[in-house]
């Protein structure tokens, strides 16, 4: 980033309390910036009330080359759950407390962005500000704070293979003068262990305001996340927020007598079947996964194409629903363009009965694997399109450990 001429800067060391001083002696920095503070403390706490769609796009760049190229795009769900930064697949009935990894287990993947940053900087009271003076920001005027994070309070950590360090951080936040509100937010990795080979870590998020329902609220809208390595390697994330939504329950007030009830059926109980191991089940897509919209964590179905027996008889029958995901989603371009793409299934329903899947895919490419119970297709070409009927042959593992999939 060029620097820009500003007026002389100086440090400030402000404490929640410092506008509620005398306010004559104040500098007028010092009194905005407890008011900046103040009110995105209100807007933080209302974070939690809400979940957005995140999605990743990400890129790749080698040792020696001048550009970046994707690598694939991964699409979640992300909220704030008790203080913390929250992912899940799309659909998924809940958010868990679950390792970044869980998700995808190549190239990079942060949180943070969502809220966890700026509660950090804005509500823990534990950051040295320097004021930087206004400047045009996209076109709109802004002011600039810089600010620094000791490592000891940062709770910044980077892991990189089995390396991890929790690092110190730095950086500069922008807001409006007149609404206050906070329109940018750049993190920058400080005083990084060796070990890491790490030369540079970058965070930028971008916030907006937005009707949410009845309310409005302060989301981030995107950021660019980007890691720079001393052999020359980076990795490169652009991350788009959409969709978000209020959580909450309608409520309705009427005053006609209530309607008779309506006795209900009994519904059938769904009885939870265990499949052994060894099981080869042959599955036709249900959903077709075009190279032009398919992400990482888009849902996946299947249907069993014939019965599948056990010792004569029917265990899983023809016909049978199996859900999953796409866990990964890598391209390539030696010797020949191709893709990997990494399936994972989960789940299986069929009449009244529910079985957790877990299995391994016949024919699947040999590579490092991604996890348990993912298969991984390889696709000649730099485009696919796979048509609901593509056959595809599994065989059951048993009860093992799930990689995460709900």
């Amino acid at each position: 980033m060029p620097l820009l001429r500003r007026p002389a800067a100086f440090l400030l060391l402000l404490s929640a309390t410092a506008a509620a001083g005398a306010a004559d002696d104040l500098a007028p920095e010092v009194i905005r910036l407890a008011r900046f503070k103040q009110k995105t403390r209100q807007d933080l706490a209302q974070v939690p009330n809400y979940t957005c769609l995140e999605t990743m796009e990400r890129f790749e760049r080698g040792p020696r080359a001048s550009s970046f190229k994707p690598l694939d795009t991964v699409r979640l769900e992300v909220s704030n759950v008790d203080g913390k930064e929250l992912l899940a697949w799309p659909g998924a009935h809940r958010f868990e407390d679950k390792n970044l990894t869980s998700f995808v287990s190549t190239g990079m993947i942060a949180n943070g962005m969502f809220a966890l940053h700026a509660h950090n900087l804005f509500v823990n009271d534990t950051t040295a500000f320097e004021y930087r003076g206004e400047e045009s920001l996209d076109g709109r005027a802004a002011i600039r704070y810089d600010y620094r994070i000791p490592q000891f309070l940062s709770g910044y950590r980077i892991r990189i293979g089995v390396a991890s360090a929790t690092i110190a951080m730095k950086g500069s936040f922008w807001f409006d003068p007149v609404s206050l509100d906070l329109l940018r937010l750049d993190v920058y990795g400080d005083e990084i262990p060796a070990e890491l080979g790490l030369a540079a870590s970058v965070v930028k998020t971008y916030y907006s305001r937005e009707h949410i329902g009845k309310s409005q609220a302060l989301l981030p809208q995107r950021a660019e996340l980007a890691l720079t390595f001393f052999s020359g390697e980076a990795s490169r994330n652009v991350v788009a927020f959409s969709a978000c939504h209020e959580y909450g329950s309608e409520s309705t007030i009427s005053f006609d007598p209530p309607p008779k009830p309506t006795p209900e059926l009994p519904k059938p109980e769904v009885r939870k079947v265990d499949l052994a191991a060894g099981l080869l089940v042959p599955l036709a897509l249900e959903t077709a996964i075009d190279s032009k919209s398919a992400s990482v964590g888009d849902a996946v179905r299947a249907r069993v194409r014939q019965d599948v027996r056990q010792n004569g008889e029917v265990v899983l029958p023809a016909g049978a629903l199996i859900s999953g995901r796409i866990r990964s989603l890598e391209r390539y371009s030696a010797p020949e363009p191709y893709v990997l793409m990494g399936i994972e299934f989960a789940e299986v329903e069929w009449q009244n009965a529910r079985a957790e899947f877990l299995g391994e895919l016949l024919d699947s490419h040999k590579r490092k694997p991604t996890g348990p119970g993912v298969g991984t297709l390889h696709i000649p070409g730099t485009s696919f399109h796979l048509a609901p009927g593509y056959r595809m042959r599994w065989r059951t593992l048993g009860q093992q450990p799930a990689s995460g999939f709900r």
